[in-house]
């Protein structure tokens, strides 16, 4: 056995005599301990004889309308109404004495969900899906009438939307 090894466990014999033998009487003897004294609370105040002999009587307001107390609402800043309808075809502020503006159909985005790709025989194949309907694509593909695959590069997928004729992007990441 080692000096540091025989060190230690004498130390450890020693912990272990003075915890089983050592003198466990609490400090201070025993005494008991008893409370300090509190003083006593002052008397609670008495309480008015009757509501009528009160100095202040309790005033109700009427309420006022919002537009008494904000101002009117101005609907061509929209800064003015905290939750106001937001829309991105909003008219110009001169535009409304020329009549009502024909605006164009928006496209939709795009509802696929991208799932994957692959390289095979020179062409990229991408895998796309709509809720449980899943699609392998490539360059050409019709997708239920609505959709044309135009064109897949990665990172991008090019399709045409066909109701409008408009041209969609979506990510599908690199060439890896």
């Amino acid at each position: 056995m080692k000096l540091r090894q025989a060190l230690m466990l004498a130390a450890l014999a020693a912990s272990a005599g003075l915890a089983i033998f050592g003198d466990r009487t609490p400090n201070g003897g025993g005494e008991t301990v008893e409370p300090a004294p509190r003083p006593q609370p002052a008397a609670a105040p008495k309480a008015a004889a009757s509501p009528a002999k009160r100095k202040h009587a309790a005033v109700i307001l009427a309420l006022l309308p919002r537009e008494d107390l904000m101002g009117p609402r101005d609907e061509e800043r929209p800064e003015s109404t905290l939750f106001a309808a937001q829309s991105l075809d909003r008219a110009p502020a001169g535009a409304g004495a020329q009549g009502p503006m024909a605006v164009p159909s928006a496209t939709p985005g795009l509802p696929f969900t991208y799932l994957g790709k692959k390289y095979e025989n020179a062409a990229w194949e991408v895998y796309l899906a709509i809720g449980e309907q899943t699609y392998f694509v490539r360059e050409g593909t019709v997708i239920d009438q609505k959709y044309a695959v135009n064109q897949i590069r990665p990172p991008v997928l090019t399709m045409t939307y066909l109701p409008t004729k408009q041209q969609q992007t979506m990510t599908i990441g690199g060439e890896e």
